[in-house]
């Protein structure tokens, strides 16, 4: 028997679930709001709605009034933040420019993963979660 089987058996074992994982969210056959909050996936999935018709129609005002202040935006060489709806409005264009766009309107509502830091649209580049009132609010946006 070939000494190198069990390894490369061993190895098959610990990279299939990866695999798996990868080709998981490809499908999203299921949505990981449901598993970290039954509660929160139909409130998830209703601020998804809202937001894709807001991003479609092109509305910033609307995505504005969905924002929590001051928002926080990730860069790969800094961090800011913008403090007002003023500042999201003028600055709306620089941060859900068309590849965004495309990446909230494709967002599938099952495909939607959650967990402590917020709710997930693609892959991190929008960050929501739900406010003490109840209502959903974007905290985050990861710019490429």
């Amino acid at each position: 028997m070939n000494r190198e089987l069990p390894a490369v058996l061993l190895a098959a074992v610990l990279i299939a679930p990866a695999f798996s994982q990868s080709a998981g969210k490809v499908g999203c056959g299921n949505s990981t709001v449901a598993d970290f909050s039954p509660s929160l996936e139909p409130k998830a999935n209703a601020f998804l709605a809202s937001l894709k018709a807001a991003v479609k129609a092109q509305d910033k005002h609307k995505v504005a009034g969905m924002v929590h202040y001051p928002l926080l935006v990730n860069m790969p060489k800094r961090h800011r933040q913008i403090k007002t709806t003023a500042q999201f409005v003028a600055e709306y264009d620089g941060l859900f420019t068309i590849s965004m766009r495309k990446i909230i309107e494709e967002q599938a509502p099952a495909c939607l993963f959650a967990n402590w830091q917020g709710i997930m649209i693609g892959n991190g580049e929008v960050w929501f979660e739900e406010q003490p009132n109840g209502g959903m609010e974007i905290k985050a946006v990861n710019l490429p």
